[in-house]
């Protein structure tokens, strides 16, 4: 008889009924767990008992290792000042910590030999430092994380770029703010390389797995390397035999294990549940991927070198403006976010970090698109920020100019100032390398929105880093 209706408050209940009959504490958990439907990540003791389990499916779960001092979390920066010796546990496996931490199969009761790593982040990557959130640390370190993320192997280089060239068909896979690297990818693809791969939402990826073969390129891009609707997807595609190349940050995470090759972000942690530094250093990547393509992989250094600097100088230009707009903009309810071509998944991540972190309502899209029905929402003062890029300056000016007419309240982000906004955030995202420079205003003007409202920007109400859920 059940004592509780909730989930999580089963478990319990199921090691308890298992324990007794000459089972030992393991042998209970074993098998509870193996009744249990879903993805879980658990940690069980018992009174009088000197002991600690723990085990994973679906979700994370890493083990930190100091002498004889243990420490089990869902990410490493959890225990970062206490050690940097991990162990990743793999899907039905558990960890039993007394003197020693021995891992165990869930499935056969075995015990399984596994190696500690070194992780290489530091104790102070960790710490806000001299910044008030981390956040807003995040955003200062994207110069760094940018120049980090081109530092791959060319030999790992070469070999993804082998795969993609003899593909029959590519396609990125992401969620949230990974998914519009993948559409920002799609475009470096196209019009750098010449290639044709398709962005496609992970949890939307099961409808086109019947088109995957042993052919077939998947570019999975997570921070967390724990996304459940990736990991299900990519899982899909293995079975189709299709290769999997991931983008991840964290090393050791699921995803890295289910891929064939992995190119490491290299960010640091990031500490924030907003990415921030991990969008750029995802898009850094896959600009080195698409010039490789190109035949051009001796320009990519030298180019993410350029925009690192210009984000440098895009942070230290418009912090006062970001700060100054978030006042005038903190009371809106709705505003709007508007790009053409390489610019449009710009404006959605954009307006993504504004109802993320600040609660208001903000809606991006082609901004070819706002006269087909969007506009009608458009009103004296409400807020439109336009990504003017070089690619298609007059026709986002055009577009710009609609709103305006109906009432909005103008905002432009690009190289060359226009009259027509009520305010411009200036950045030099002339370049191939655009993309990863033309967001750090928003993310800017996002963080202090926060402020105004008096909300955590670090911790937005119903959000998590990893989003382990289905």
């Amino acid at each position: 008889t059940m004592k509780s209706e909730t989930d999580s408050e089963v478990i319990p209940n199921l090691i308890q009924f298992y324990s007794g009959n000459g089972n030992s504490f393991r042998d209970a958990v074993i098998k509870a767990l193996k009744v249990l439907e879903g993805n879980y990540a658990i940690v069980a003791i018992k009174r009088g008992l000197n002991s600690i389990i723990g085990a994973r499916k679906g979700s994370p779960l890493v083990a930190g290792i100091k002498g004889k001092e243990f420490f089990l979390a869902s990410d490493v920066p959890a225990f970062l000042d206490h050690t940097k010796k991990v162990v990743f546990l793999n899907d039905r496996e558990i960890v039993e910590i007394n003197d020693s931490l021995e891992i165990f199969s869930i499935d056969s009761g075995r015990k399984i030999s596994r190696q500690a790593q070194r992780v290489k982040w530091s104790v102070e990557e960790v710490k806000k430092g001299k910044f008030k959130h981390f956040m807003l640390k995040e955003i200062f370190e994207q110069p760094d994380a940018i120049e980090k993320a081109a530092m791959q192997p060319a030999s790992l280089v070469k070999r993804v770029t082998k795969a993609l060239s003899k593909a029959d068909n590519i396609f990125f896979i992401g969620c949230g703010t990974s998914y519009h690297a993948c559409l920002s990818a799609q475009y470096f693809f196209s019009e750098i390389a010449g290639v044709k791969a398709r962005a496609v939402l992970a949890s939307e990826f099961s409808s086109l797995v019947p088109f995957l073969s042993p052919k077939s390129v998947v570019v999975a891009l997570s921070q967390s390397g724990e996304t459940a609707d990736l990991l299900e997807a990519v899982e899909s595609a293995r079975q189709k035999k299709a290769k999997i190349v991931s983008i991840v940050n964290v090393m050791g995470s699921s995803l890295t294990r289910l891929s064939d090759s992995v190119l490491m972000m290299n960010s640091g942690p990031e500490i924030c549940v907003l990415s921030t530094k991990s969008y750029t250093a995802q898009l850094s990547i896959m600009l080195l991927l698409a010039l490789s393509l190109s035949g051009r992989q001796a320009e990519a250094k030298p180019l993410l070198r350029e925009a690192a600097s210009r984000v440098k100088q895009a942070i230290k230009e418009n912090v006062a403006l970001a700060r100054k707009l978030a006042r005038k903009l903190s009371s809106s309810n709705s505003l709007f976010v508007i790009g053409r071509r390489n610019a449009f998944p710009s404006a959605l991540e954009a307006a993504l970090k504004i109802k993320e972190v600040s609660y208001i309502h903000a809606e991006g899209l082609p901004s070819a698109e706002l006269k087909h029905g969007p506009i009608a929402l458009i009103e004296k003062g409400v807020p439109v920020i336009a990504f003017v890029s070089p690619s298609a300056e007059k026709e986002v000016l055009n577009n710009a100019m609609e709103a305006k007419a109906r009432g909005a309240f103008l905002i432009g982000v690009g190289s060359t100032p226009n009259r027509a906004f009520d305010r411009f955030f200036t950045v030099n995202d002339s370049s191939e390398a655009g993309a990863i420079v033309r967001l750090v205003p928003v993310q800017l003007l996002a963080y202090f929105l926060a402020l105004e409202k008096g909300l955590d920007p670090d911790k937005p109400r119903n959000l998590a880093k990893s989003v382990t859920v289905k």
